[in-house]
């Protein structure tokens, strides 16, 4: 047996039932309320009962007979929708991919925030993660990495655009001794057990800058490669480190970890967006570094 309703029938008889007037339906589905009210009447006709009836303050109230078209219609509209999204997702032609990777840390907090982003507004770039060493240089060279965040200065050649401001900070355990200080001085680390994730101290960070000027050092000294690593140790009360604010701030937002500013006036750590120098204006790189400057630019560390 065909059908005796068609699609813009169903549409109407959800709208009405959802919104509860024929006004509220007219204006969600852009038509008038004299030509929705033709609509329902020919869909009551065409299946000989009423669907709807005059409730308090002149609502229409969907009767039995509504309520069963209302809950099929919702069913089957829902699932149309998600077929559309589905082919039309899988249209999307993609022309480039931009691989990004992070410099020093493997933090990726921000990425799927901004993969929505340039979804939305670039669909023919596609966004890959790869995971680097601390050579971004290299990377960038070899065309392993497009595009590369990372924090202070980092040699080599390419091209440079700043993205935020961060800073470095003590990461200690909520139960550590030094967890209520407001700041400390490297003096204070002479009894710590230290972690790092960088076997050779490199220029702009905690050794460079608050440890070495003090000419006093950690109780030992350990490399452990990956920060996640060391922030897990450092929750567990197992060490202390020196890092990235922005870098470990889910766990800090979260409480498993305390921050505790080095020296008085704090670490600070620019972070910076490297691409080739050879990469041409307008590419698809330079396009998805401008983007994640302006998704980064709201980026405010509180301080510790």
């Amino acid at each position: 047996m065909p059908l005796q309703l068609d699609l813009r029938h169903y549409e109407t008889v959800v709208a009405i039932t959802e919104l509860g007037t024929m006004t509220a339906a007219a204006e969600l589905l852009h038509s008038s309320q004299s030509a929705l009210s033709h609509r329902l009447a020919e869909a009551e006709r065409r299946l000989g009962t009423a669907l709807f009836e005059r409730g308090p303050r002149r609502r229409l109230l969907p009767t039995r007979a509504g309520l069963m078209v209302h809950q099929a219609a919702g069913r089957a509209l829902a699932d149309l929708e998600r077929t559309e999204h589905l082919l039309l997702a899988e249209q999307r032609t993609v022309t480039a991919t931009v691989r990004i990777a992070v410099g020093s840390y493997d933090c990726y907090h921000w990425f799927p925030a901004f993969l929505r982003d340039v979804r939305a507004h670039h669909p023919t770039i596609d966004l890959q993660l790869v995971v680097i060493d601390d050579q971004p240089s290299a990377h960038l060279a070899t065309g392993s990495a497009d595009l590369v965040i990372a924090p202070g200065t980092t040699e080599g050649i390419f091209d440079t655009q700043p993205l935020f401001l961060d800073e470095l900070v003590l990461c200690v355990s909520p139960q550590h001794r030094l967890a209520g200080r407001r700041s400390v001085e490297a003096t204070d680390l002479t009894d710590e057990f230290y972690l790092t994730y960088n076997p050779r101290p490199a220029p702009g960070f905690e050794f460079d800058r608050f440890i070495g000027p003090a000419a006093t050092y950690p109780r030992t000294v350990t490399v452990v490669e990956q920060t996640n690593a060391i922030a897990e140790l450092v929750a567990a009360d197992a060490g202390v480190s020196i890092l990235s604010r922005w870098a470990l701030s889910p766990m800090i937002d979260a409480g498993r970890i305390v921050e505790v500013r080095c020296g008085e006036g704090g670490l600070p750590l620019e972070w910076n967006a490297l691409v080739r120098p050879n990469e041409k204006e307008g590419s698809p790189t330079r396009l998805i570094a401008d983007e994640l400057a302006r998704h980064l630019d709201d980026v405010v560390l509180p301080e510790p």
